[in-house]
């Protein structure tokens, strides 16, 4: 197999990887770039086992990114969200994999509420399937400190992970009754649909004005969008996209993205709402992503 068919074969997996440990599509195309310009010097045909020699590449480099990058995740101004993933500008394997991968929105911000190395050995263990041993190879970590890095991970979205799943003709019927209350004025259809315990998240990235902390409950959140609904802020054309496999909407003006939102819908109601409004975050809405 030559270098070429390689990429090929294992750009879009290797994305996948580094998009779910770094949350940002254009840190995880430089990071498989990298991997593959590295690749270039090697021999292939000496590798084994590739599959596991390219994820091992690919985490060790997610990891050492997300070290030097610490320190600025932690001045970032109000809540930090993954930068989502629009599909109508995905290539075909990437399309495949969100569809069969656990790469929704709401699951790749739930693994950024784990530590980066909570979060690597939860992806190989969890979603890759490696044993122990393998886990332990890459991460240069005893077997016994990966199953309990694992143990802990686990535990922290054990509730979340066993909640029960909406079905995607629910979403996207909720989604519908958001673009309909926006466009009445009425949102108690959409309200009724809240859980009590419901969150909403915002990321401005400091950029654009935004709710700098995090809203919690049903009567804050509606008090929330029925507010910022007077002020215009959905002013402009909203539609419905798919976002990581799932039912989001964009709105734009003037052809211009201004947020996405996603809900994580369970069968207790909205649990949670993620609106990202960092431009940094929607600049490649319109452009092909590498992957």
């Amino acid at each position: 197999m030559d270098h070429r068919t390689f990429y090929e074969e294992y750009k879009s997996f290797l994305f996948s990887v580094a998009y779910k440990m770094l949350g940002s599509v254009k840190d995880a195309e430089d990071i498989v770039q990298d991997v593959f310009v590295q690749l270039e010097k090697m021999d292939i045909s000496s590798l084994q086992d590739p599959k596991a020699y390219l994820t091992k590449m690919t985490t060790n480099k997610c990891l050492n990114l997300l070290q030097s990058a610490r320190k600025k995740r932690e001045v970032y101004p109000g809540p930090w969200l993954p930068e989502p993933i629009v599909e109508t500008m995905v290539n075909e394997p990437l399309e495949q994999l969100l569809k069969e991968e656990s790469i929704s929105y709401a699951f790749v911000v739930l693994l950024h509420q784990l530590t980066e190395l909570e979060r690597c050995v939860f992806l190989l263990r969890e979603i890759l399937s490696y044993d122990y041993k393998s886990i332990a190879e890459i991460l240069r970590r005893s077997e016994q400190s990966c199953r309990k890095v694992f143990s802990r991970a686990k535990r922290k979205l054990q509730e979340n992970i066993n909640a029960p799943k909406a079905t995607k003709e629910e979403v996207h019927q909720l989604a519908n009754l958001f673009l309909e209350a926006v466009d009445s004025g009425n949102f108690e259809p959409f309200i009724d649909q809240l859980s009590k315990d419901v969150v909403l998240l915002s990321d401005g990235g400091g950029k654009v004005l935004s709710a700098m902390y995090p809203i919690y409950d049903k009567h804050r959140v509606a008090a929330y969008i029925r507010g910022i609904h007077k002020r215009g802020t959905f002013d402009g054309e909203l539609s419905l996209i798919h976002v990581n496999g799932e039912i989001g909407i964009l709105q734009r003006r003037q052809g211009k993205p201004i947020k996405i939102l996603t809900f994580h819908y369970t069968k207790n109601g909205i649990e949670n709402i993620y609106v990202v409004m960092n431009p940094e975050k929607l600049n490649k809405i319109g452009h092909n992503y590498s992957f």
